[in-house]
């Protein structure tokens, strides 16, 4: 069976990583109502989703496929920046839950959907990748999406300092991660990477219960069949699935691309609450999605003759 285009089979991936995303509003909802805290939320789905890729990487092990490289494969470089993932990843988790706390999902949200903008700067100007004039269009488009999105969905609550900075500090730790996995750690296999990623964040999240006292709190899924079930949803489709979707996705349709592909999120989230929480999205609200939509089909638009920077083989290692 012939394989799809790399910027296709790519942007397929980023899609269905976004959509994964998108689905962890309402399941927060549904874990909170059920009594589990956000630390909690947070420790159990990144490490339900780090064993999801340890079991997929151990079953391909056995058919002969490595997935995995030992660390002496691994380029310094590369370990450094893997090294540095993890603990980003799970600070900027965190860094989002308090700022959902403090100035509300909205505006937070808004804050941290500036990083597909911060992500097309820094490729163009440090990296010196290529963005036509189609690409900033859909920089812009999906930009302007998110906006009318997120404020759609009504009060953006309060200009809090802290709030915002932590918002703020989210949406660069994205930043620093989307470019890390597409130009820091690119020689480390995709499910090693996501492994390492997912696995190295339950360990600070654990930490960080122990330091504050909160160690305890990290037992309540086990409380109630309502508590377990969002838990485990969210480690094998908001956590497991979705990050190998995006590492691979962005190593193979580039940094810029990928970022606003991912844009897709907040509509996903908005659709889904609306179907199980029975609210109207505004009419703002869906053209904020048809332009996210408008974007993702901008994006595949090229000038004849075009070929992609980032249009390269998956490696497979055996």
């Amino acid at each position: 069976m012939r394989r799809p285009p790399a910027n296709v089979l790519g942007a397929l991936l980023i899609v269905v990583s976004a959509s994964s995303f998108g689905t962890l509003g309402p399941v927060t909802r549904y874990a909170d109502e059920a009594g589990v805290s956000s630390l909690a939320f947070a420790t159990w789905r990144a490490g339900v989703g780090a064993i999801v890729v340890l079991v997929v990487v151990g079953a391909a092990a056995v058919a002969g496929v490595r997935l995995w490289k030992p660390l002496a494969e691994i380029p310094r470089r590369d370990r450094g920046f893997l090294a540095l993932a993890a603990p980003i990843n799970a600070a900027l988790n965190l860094a989002m839950f308090i700022a959902f706390l403090r100035i509300g999902v909205a505006l937070a949200l808004l804050t941290f959907y500036v990083y597909p903008a911060y992500v097309a700067v820094i490729s163009v100007l440090w990296f010196g990748e290529r963005l036509d004039r189609l690409r900033w269009l859909a920089l812009a488009m999906s930009l302007t999406g998110v906006v009318l999105v997120v404020a759609g969905a009504g009060k953006l609550g309060s200009l809090d300092v802290v709030g915002i900075g932590l918002a703020v500090a989210a949406s660069l730790g994205q930043t620093f991660y989307s470019l890390a996995a597409n130009h820091g750690f690119r020689r480390v296999p995709g499910m090693q990477a996501s492994a390492v990623t997912m696995g190295g964040a339950t360990l600070v999240y654990l930490l960080a219960a122990l330091v504050i006292g909160r160690l305890g709190e990290i037992a309540q899924p086990f409380g109630s069949t309502a508590a377990l079930g969002p838990v485990l949803y969210a480690g094998l489709v908001g956590a497991g699935l979705p990050t190998i979707c995006f590492i691979t996705g962005i190593r193979l349709l580039g940094a810029p691309r990928a970022s606003i592909l991912s844009t897709l999120e907040p509509v996903v989230g908005v659709t889904l609450t609306a179907i199980l929480f029975g609210t109207v999205p505004a009419p703002i609200q869906v053209v904020g999605g048809a332009f996210i939509i408008a974007a993702g089909i901008v994006l595949q638009l090229r000038p004849r003759g075009e070929v992609s920077d980032h249009e390269a083989v998956v490696e497979v290692s055996s």
